[in-house]
């Protein structure tokens, strides 16, 4: 038990320290820069404003430490070093491939192209079952991330499906700055914290490589950004999310086990460098798939009006209106279109009695609020065929846009 608090301590100290580095507040600019991005495309869509950029950073902040404070656990138990994974190699191979496709960014391709390279070639010199220990371990912090964070602030869109039926939706983003602890083998130990003693069993992945004598294992603080991308077509965000953070754990699981595997059978080494990069793909593959060839759930029903988005601090949040339900009736008057809505609310009436049922339960539901002068009933209605803004999705790289920059000039 001494041992056990005595490790928490020197995590949570150089998570202190790592929180207190500038390349943290570097890693938080550039998280705060992607929500201002976000927030600025929503209402420049929609005209309505979500979370202020300084509360979805803070909120992404929150839940990037406990993130932390979670994968450095995991490092620290799994006896991932980070001396021996080639951090140094997988930074600029991953900005590289970043030009090819943007969610080339991941460390999965990056690292199983590195531990291929190592394992063919012999050259960069990597631990290959300690390096793909990493990537399961951020790859499972993400998932949680995602399953409790994913779908918060998702933004609504329009968009069409490959038939060419313009339909709702919502695009998922999130980026949490990440401090994390890890181990490192080093000639001295000014200014880290000293491993203290650890069990027989550590670490669960073995090293593949000697050390040198005279190394000292210290836990070393390091920043990393985690981000997520995705759309929810046939799923509301919560669903999506949840799926997503499914898949993506399984995958991290399965990449873990294979790592431990290969720390002990060196045959099993290929099958986890090339698990990392194909079995990231499958995970791409089946949550695009679902979303873009499943039935989209955001399109007009046969009666009423089906609700893409209820804005925040509006009548209808207040009449407890979510995404999803179908409002059927206002003050007793059906209503089957955007129109028939405007012409109810053109009266300008005080209280507004809102008949609905709810997406998940299939609820029956009647509210009653009252409504603010010229204050509009808050809802982002699924699209009804004539509206002229939509989102298109491309995976066009940075280089070929940049290649065909140049060609038109």
């Amino acid at each position: 038990m001494a041992e056990a608090l005595s490790l928490t301590g020197m995590v949570l100290k150089e998570l202190f320290n790592a929180i207190f580095n500038y390349i943290f507040w570097i890693v938080l600019a550039l998280v705060a820069l992607q929500y201002r991005r976000i927030a600025k495309a929503r209402e420049s869509l929609f005209g309505i404003r979500g979370n202020t950029v300084l509360k979805d950073t803070l909120v992404a902040t929150a839940y990037g430490v406990v993130g932390g404070i979670a994968g450095s656990y995991l490092l620290v138990l799994a006896g991932i070093n980070l001396t021996g994974i080639g951090i140094n190699y997988i930074w600029p191979l991953a900005l590289f491939l970043m030009l090819i496709n943007p969610r080339f960014l991941c460390f999965s391709y990056a690292g199983g192209i590195i531990a291929l390279s190592n394992l063919l070639l012999g050259a960069p010199t990597v631990d290959v079952p300690q390096l793909m220990g990493l990537i399961a371990i951020l790859h499972l912090v993400e998932s949680l991330l995602i399953s409790f964070s994913g779908h918060v602030g998702a933004t609504p869109m329009f968009t069409k499906t490959a038939s060419g039926h313009l339909v709702g939706g919502f695009t998922l983003q999130k980026f949490w700055p990440l401090p994390i602890v890890t181990v490192a083998f080093l000639p001295e130990v000014s200014g880290f914290s000293p491993l203290p003693a650890m069990p027989d069993w550590w670490p669960v992945i073995k090293f593949g490589q000697v050390l040198e004598t005279g190394l000292v294992g210290v836990l070393i603080p390091f920043v990393a950004g985690l981000g997520y991308g995705d759309i929810a077509l046939a799923h509301t965000p919560v669903e999506k999310s949840k799926m997503s953070a499914r898949n993506l754990s399984i995958f991290s699981l399965l990449l873990l086990l294979l790592a431990l595997l290969a720390s002990h059978y060196r045959i099993l080494e290929f099958l986890a460098a090339l698990f990392a990069p194909l079995g990231h793909e499958v995970v791409i593959y089946l949550g695009q798939n679902r979303e873009l060839r499943g039935s989209p759930i955001f399109v007009p029903p046969n009666r009423g009006v089906r609700v893409l988005e209820a804005v925040p601090n509006t009548a209808a949040q207040a009449a407890g209106v979510q995404s999803g339900d179908v409002i059927y009736a206002i003050n007793g008057e059906p209503v089957n279109s955007k129109r028939d809505i405007e012409t109810i609310l053109w009266r300008g009436p005080v209280l507004l009695e809102i008949e609905y049922i709810t997406y998940l339960k299939k609820k029956w539901q009647r509210a009653i609020v009252r409504l603010k002068p010229h204050q509009p009933l808050g809802i982002i209605a699924v699209p009804e065929g004539e509206e002229g803004v939509y989102t298109e999705f491309s995976t066009q790289s940075l280089i070929s846009k940049i290649l065909k920059k140049f060609r038109y000039k």
